[in-house]
């Protein structure tokens, strides 16, 4: 999907995904980034997922719903995590805009994002913030 950026509005919800982390997602995002943490053992009864797999995969999500352009840069983030996601959880993702403007030929579009355990239980929220070509 590709949005018309200029139209998206504050407080204009722009990506609401389900995501079930499965033993090979998160293993293959452990792999990729070559984390060393060990909270995820994927021998466990309820093997731990790392926080940040649950960012990047939640993020992934928003960007595909936003179809953002080539040239797009994420130019920051701030995450908060308030409780432990097991493999298995369904997780709900969220994002909300927070920031539209363009200075200097740059658009900056502010993001509120926000991920729910169990559908009441918020465990990560946060803000990220893309650069793209005006």
């Amino acid at each position: 999907m590709t949005s018309d950026f200029a139209a998206l509005s504050v407080g204009l919800e722009v990506s609401n995904r389900r995501l079930v982390l499965d033993t090979a997602l998160v293993a293959g995002y452990v792999d990729a980034v070559g984390d060393r943490s060990r909270i995820f053992a994927p021998g466990a009864k309820r093997p731990a997922v790392p926080p940040m797999a649950v960012a990047a995969l939640g993020l992934r999500g928003v960007l595909d719903d936003l179809g953002i352009p080539e040239g797009t840069v994420h130019a920051g983030q701030e995450l908060e995590f308030s409780g432990v996601v097991h493999v298995g959880d369904a997780l709900t993702c969220k994002a909300t805009v927070v920031q539209n403007s363009v200075r200097k030929g740059s658009r900056f579009v502010g993001l509120r994002l926000s991920v729910e355990a169990g559908g009441d239980r918020e465990i990560m929220s946060g803000k990220s913030r893309l650069v793209m070509p005006a």
